[in-house]
């Protein structure tokens, strides 16, 4: 349903009640290259793409700026970038499509 941030809510708001119990489900990826981005990573990505700060990414998603700064990481070994910069480029260059227009 798209409800990825009102579901992020709800899980932060039960583990601060106690909740430990995790049922999420797992799905495989490749191991480089955009489609081997997570939900998650892929979120962060487009955020951070945007020029937002970790902890402006944190807020929106309702996770720590540690949690982003760890799926910023994985983001940047699987396209093989090295700076934000770079990751914004490639991500603007991935939304023009393939002709790059």
């Amino acid at each position: 349903m798209g409800a990825r941030r009102d579901a992020a809510r709800v899980r932060r708001r039960l583990r601060e009640l106690g909740e430990r119990r995790r049922h999420w489900e797992r799905v495989d990826h490749p191991d480089s290259g955009w489609s081997s981005l997570t939900g998650t990573e892929r979120a962060v990505c487009d955020l951070v793409s945007q020029g937002l700060t970790n902890r402006q990414a944190a807020e929106q998603m309702f996770v720590s700026e540690h949690t982003v700064a760890f799926h910023l990481r994985q983001i940047f070994r699987k396209l093989g970038v090295r700076s934000r910069v770079e990751l914004a480029r490639l991500a603007a260059l991935s939304a023009a499509g393939p002709d790059g227009g």
